[in-house]
């Protein structure tokens, strides 16, 4: 017997048909007591005669943790819950909830897509006056779910018998084998950062933007020098986890200028590695950042994306203060980007994302990150696309020698997306055009590309990539 399955008790089909009958009569009846809201049943597939034990019954309650963490987010509320945990035919949960039936539908399709074990679970939604539960995925965008097995689409091998029960048991022990071994590396947050910057150079294409096939508009780097980079900078990622490991007391300002005095380490550490080019420095401020409040949460087991803005907002809280307020008195050639462009546009570039709490990725870049579908390559283009038709890229602005060129940038991504995106090959061309577009005109996506990488690292330590 698998070891998910130890301890548990076989079934007979006379146990699953009757607990399946009551099951429709019971979401009928919150149906009919909650007419305007949304009922959601949360099961998990386990073939076989035995379905539910000790293991089973975490996985459900981690991912309906999960779950209810994510309607709360979207301001759904709670109105209902019964979780039923030791019933021999599986553990399960019901639910009714405040919003849209669609949304809904929506957002359990993304956790199946994106919880570490979510392709073990079967999250079912339906309401008395809204049929729109009956959209399947592909309907609302989605790809249909996967065969665990072999990995091709799983309603055509349910329906062709295509694998044995032994078959699909030893491959959900390996899928909970390989999530245990993901879990022990999860506090690793040095190397997922690390990844992050790896991940932003080997996606292609990106308009004007270094990538394995082209420098873009910065012919003193290519992806060799953002790879000797990133790896230069592990040691920084791993202090600025260790301090918000170790960082006691509630003035996070002071966690914050601790993270600075190594992030000025770090600098030299990467012109070093790289001769003197500039490949990650704004990587180094907002990375670091994310690192050290991420470890921060995860010690005290308090880590949401609140709460992450929440800290970040304690952490720099007098950060523009502090960097902006003695500008003017600044020599103009010792100006950076930002600071000139604070000066001449007002505009507070990634020090004012920092200390809005970086909702550029928490509200733009993440959640787009979240419902994207296609190979991780085709996620990443498309959510760096949507990221920069959202912002204001003290990078472009700089390059561009004018404000202007957001609206631009604008318009390229909505035409970009109006032709499919990543996954079309008219796309693609256009991405390709595009590039050679921000070549000719000495243009970057770098702030763009920060912001990716902040959202990849976040994507990683919450399961969706």
């Amino acid at each position: 017997m698998y070891g998910y399955l130890e301890g548990g008790i076989k079934v007979e089909l006379s146990d699953v048909l009757g607990i399946r009958e009551w099951r429709q009569n019971y979401q009928n009846n919150l149906e009919n007591q909650f007419p305007k809201n949304v009922v959601v049943s949360v099961k998990l597939n386990i073939p076989g005669e035995v379905k539910n034990s000790q293991v089973l019954k975490k996985i459900l309650l981690d991912g309906w943790m999960e779950l209810k963490s994510q309607f709360e987010e979207q301001n759904e509320q709670l109105l209902f819950l019964r979780l039923i945990l030791d019933r021999i035919t599986g553990p399960e949960a019901l639910a009714v909830l405040t919003g849209t039936i669609m949304e809904i539908k929506k957002q359990a399709i993304n956790f199946e897509e994106s919880f570490k074990l979510g392709r073990l679970f079967d999250v079912d939604v339906m309401s008395k006056d809204d049929k729109g539960y009956q959209l399947s995925r592909t309907q609302l965008g989605f790809e249909p779910r996967k065969c665990l097995v072999c990995n091709n689409n799983a309603k055509y091998c349910v329906k062709e018998q295509k694998h044995s029960i032994e078959e699909v048991q030893m491959a959900i022990s390996s899928y909970i084998k390989k999530s245990e071994q993901r879990e022990e590396i999860k506090f690793d947050l040095s190397q997922m950062a690390v990844s992050a910057l790896l991940y932003e150079v080997v996606t292609t294409p990106k308009p004007g933007l270094v990538d394995p096939a082209s420098s873009g508009s910065h012919q003193d780097m290519d992806v060799f020098t953002f790879i000797e980079s990133a790896q230069a900078l592990h040691p920084y990622f791993v202090a600025a986890q260790k301090i918000g490991n170790e960082f006691l007391g509630d003035n996070l300002s002071q966690m914050f200028n601790e993270l600075r005095r190594v992030g000025v380490i770090a600098e030299k550490r990467m012109y070093l590695a790289t001769n003197g080019i500039n490949t990650h420095k704004g990587a180094i401020f907002s990375l670091g950042i994310l690192v050290c409040a991420t470890a921060y949460l995860q010690k005290n087991e308090t880590f949401s994306r609140k709460e992450l803005a929440n800290t970040i907002i304690k952490m720099v809280r007098n950060l523009l203060e502090d960097d902006f307020q003695y500008l003017k008195q600044k020599p103009s050639e010792q100006l950076s980007a930002g600071e000139i462009q604070y000066l001449k546009y007002k505009k507070t570039g990634i020090r004012g994302e920092a200390v809005a709490g970086y909702p550029a990725v928490l509200k733009v870049g993440l959640p787009f990150l979240q419902k994207t579908t296609g190979s991780l390559n085709q996620r990443l283009v498309d959510t760096l696309m949507y990221i920069a038709a959202n912002v204001s890229d003290s990078n472009l602005i700089k390059r561009a020698g004018t404000v202007e060129v957001v609206d631009e940038i604008k318009k390229w991504s909505k035409a970009y997306f109006k032709k499919g995106g990543s996954k079309t090959v008219a796309g693609i061309n256009y991405l390709k055009e595009l590039d050679q577009l921000f070549i000719q005109r000495n243009l970057s996506l770098g702030g763009s590309a920060d912001l990716l990488i902040l959202t990849v690292f976040l994507g990683k330590v919450e399961g969706i990539i």
